[in-house]
């Protein structure tokens, strides 16, 4: 490290390994020394051994100063799996619980930097290196694993890896994970996950693929801390074992559940005229039924909104005039009220209520179910377009049972349970939300928007109610963008000091420009402390990951060659010179262009600690 503050001074790794041809000589010398030395010394004291064990130190001296950059030349060449037995990274996880694994790594800088601009100015097959003969059969020995990795296995080889950990309140402050398909991004969340379970939380993720491998992993968790009946897992392709879940069981006002339904429809919640009044009367049925004692469900809402307001405008009014007019209204006024609408019953009802019975006896729900069946049913019907298709995914088979659940005590409710996340979230559990959105993604992303729109409420509700404290929550989604929602950006934002940390991941940046917009994408980001980014493509977002890196002088040497002659001089006349310049350019700490290299499960990341981390993934393997 010394050498680093020289002025002049500057590295190179990949120059031959002079040290060891040194080494081969000194050791050459010794073995010849002490086989013929003792016919050219003829004297008691062994001068040629002696001679010959200076010899021999001085290759081991020699083999020791080149042995470190033989290594460092090796790892360009090769990559390996990380794996990790299961049972290691639970005991690892029981001795120290605030601690979380980052996997295999180092502390990326500027000379590392330095050192990946040097083997980015090598050739194609890297000639400027030669390995050793020796060390040809152990490169050919992790051929195929580097070629199945893909990528270029000497970005990692420019450190010294060892095993990376984190504070877990690293994590408090959200995480953003980038990464095409395949390169590993489940594989990373697989451990985030498991380490946050380790760690006590209610662990929620949201999985659009249901990959079985990652559940099983989970599952496999909960048993061996003896919570297995604690994992809930939801699928609407698979009805008979999956949990059902109602999001609209907790609240503390109806305005809630308005809020949360319009949070899934398209458009700007403040500012889409069609949004709002959808709200409008989602609110206005939702009171309604709680004036007449009904619970308010997807399946109920979404009957009355679209077809069955005229029968709960006409229970709700049924149940003033019962208490004004008496139980029996209907025989002694009913033809009467019949006639002020025209033959219509509840027309008339309606009015005879404005009428007569609105100045006294006001009241929220009777207001507002009666304006709502007043209204004009072709703008309503216009209205209410986007609205009519959402409850209608909501509502289909199998999901008319799985997100409005009945509770019937038989063995059915044994089997499939119904989770509520507001109490999930107090006593804790595991909840594997799998959206099937292959099959259905426009189904898939309600389900999912709606299910955020429920955590983040009951983040909310601990804010309110319980000064948020609590267990601390680890929420995970996966390709975020296909359900991103303002619930989803309210928690990032606020959501922390409710005790919820949020892992958020997509394949890239456009992602979300595609979805939002590039301000919006950019507020998301700008949410999150921590960014792990996997092999990316597009330079959008491998200029965005590389814009955390910041920038560093690098050091180059140029050199340059001239001759000349001159006219008025003679024959042999000649000029020439040899120029070498030593100059410093500021460049990026870890280029661009790198990230599209990355081997499949290495990332680079930047913690919210201040740390610049060059990571490799491990696999969490099951024993034999």
């Amino acid at each position: 490290m010394a050498e680093r503050a020289k002025q002049f001074w500057m590295e190179n790794l990949f120059r031959p390994v002079f040290e060891l041809r040194q080494a081969q000589i000194w050791l050459a010398g010794s073995i010849f020394t002490a086989l013929t030395g003792g016919l050219a010394f003829d004297s008691t004291i062994p001068v040629h051994l002696i001679i010959s064990v200076v010899m021999l130190i001085m290759a081991l001296v020699r083999v020791n100063e080149g042995v470190p950059l033989l290594k460092r030349q090796f790892k360009l060449f090769v990559n390996y799996f990380y794996v990790i037995p299961i049972m290691n990274f639970r005991a690892a996880n029981i001795k120290r619980k605030d601690i979380a694994m980052l996997g295999r790594g180092f502390e990326w800088g500027p000379e590392h930097a330095q050192r990946a601009y040097q083997v980015m100015s090598m050739s194609t097959e890297y000639m400027e290196i030669k390995l050793p003969l020796i060390l040809k059969p152990f490169s050919h020995r992790y051929a195929k694993t580097t070629r199945k990795l893909g990528g270029r296995p000497w970005i990692h080889g420019l450190g010294d890896e060892k095993e990376v950990t984190a504070d877990e309140g690293v994590f408090h402050a959200h995480s953003v994970i980038f990464g095409n398909p395949g390169t590993g991004k489940t594989t990373l969340l697989k451990m985030f996950s498991s380490g946050a379970l380790h760690r006590g939380n209610v662990v929620i993720i949201i999985d659009p693929k249901n990959d079985a491998d990652w559940k099983k992993t989970v599952q496999s968790e909960c048993e061996a801390l003896g919570m297995g009946d604690r994992f809930y897992f939801f699928h609407p392709s698979h009805p008979s074992i999956s949990c059902r879940i109602d999001p609209l069981s907790s609240y503390t006002r109806t305005t809630e559940i308005a809020s949360r339904i319009s949070s899934v429809l398209p458009g700007e919640a403040e500012t889409d005229p069609y949004v709002q009044f959808a709200w409008k009367c989602i609110y206005q049925i939702i009171e309604a039924q709680l004036y007449v004692g009904e619970k308010p469900q997807l399946t109920s809402i979404g009957y009355c909104l679209m077809s069955g307001k005229f029968q709960l405008a006409k229970r709700c009014l049924d149940k003033l005039f019962c208490k004004v007019l008496g139980s029996d209204w209907v025989t002694s006024m009913g033809k009467d009220i019949e006639k002020l609408g025209a033959g219509s019953m509840i027309a008339g009802m309606c009015i005879y209520y404005t009428q007569n019975l609105q100045v006294e006896h006001s009241n929220p729900a009777l207001d507002g179910i009666v304006e709502m069946v007043s209204h004009p049913q072709e703008h309503m019907t216009k209205m209410l377009g986007s609205t009519a298709p959402l409850f209608a995914q909501l509502n289909s088979k199998p999901l008319d049972e799985l997100l409005s659940p009945k509770i019937t005590m038989t063995e059915d409710d044994e089997l499939r349970p119904i989770v509520d996340v507001d109490k999930l979230v107090r006593t804790g559990g595991v909840l594997y939300v799998a959206l099937d959105s292959l099959s259905d993604a426009m189904v898939a992303s309600a389900i999912g928007k709606l299910i955020l729109a429920d955590v983040c409420a009951a983040s909310a509700r601990r804010y309110n109610y319980e000064e948020g404290k609590g267990r601390r929550v680890s929420l995970f989604v996966d390709e975020a963008h296909a359900c991103i929602n303002d619930p989803l950006i309210n928690m990032l934002a606020v959501a922390r000091g409710a005790q919820f940390e949020l892992y958020v991941s997509s394949q890239t940046l456009p992602d979300y420009i595609a979805k939002t917009s590039e301000a919006q994408a950019r507020r998301i980001l700008g949410l999150a402390s921590n960014l792990f980014c996997l092999r990316v493509n597009d330079n959008i977002t491998q200029e965005y990951a590389t814009e955390n890196f910041g920038e560093a002088n690098i050091r180059s040497v140029g050199y340059s060659l001239n001759s000349g002659t001159s006219t008025t001089g003679a024959l042999g006349e000649f000029s020439g010179g040899l120029k070498e310049q030593l100059s410093e350019t500021r460049e990026k700490v870890f280029p661009a262009t790198l990230l599209g290299d990355l081997p499949n499960l290495q990332y680079v990341a930047r913690l919210a600690d201040g740390r610049k981390v060059k990571g490799r993934i491990p696999f969490l393997k099951e024993a034999a």
